[in-house]
């Protein structure tokens, strides 16, 4: 029966790579996690090139997700801001009349009268 083919987070990949360069064999690492000895230099020369978090797909390296996160959140931080002002400034203002909106079916009325 073959093996189901497993998936490694970033965080394994690069603790693998440190083990490794702290002077462990990659021999030694591959067999204490059960790994394919020909997975560790792929890994050391993603870590080598900022790459490790996707270079199966040749997607953006990891401290580029962090970056792009971070500026992600800002954006979203500085939104929420400027919809709570928003609703604070719409509470202020005044609304239109209800009985404007009672009859044109909750549009306001536009009235035909010329301007002075």
């Amino acid at each position: 029966m073959a093996r189901q083919r497993r998936a490694f987070s970033p965080e394994f990949k690069l603790r693998v790579v440190q083990e490794v360069q702290s002077g462990q064999s990659q021999a030694a690492v591959a067999r204490r996690y059960e790994l394919s000895p020909h997975l560790i230099p792929l890994w050391r020369k993603a870590f080598q090139t900022g790459r490790l978090g996707g270079e199966a797909t040749g997607g953006p390296s990891v401290q580029e997700l962090l970056l792009d996160q971070q500026i992600k959140a800002e954006i979203i931080q500085e939104q929420t801001q400027e919809i709570h002002l928003l609703k604070k400034a719409l509470a202020i203002s005044p609304s239109p009349s209800a009985s404007s909106l009672s009859r044109t079916n909750g549009k306001p009325s536009r009235s035909k009268k010329p301007a002075p």
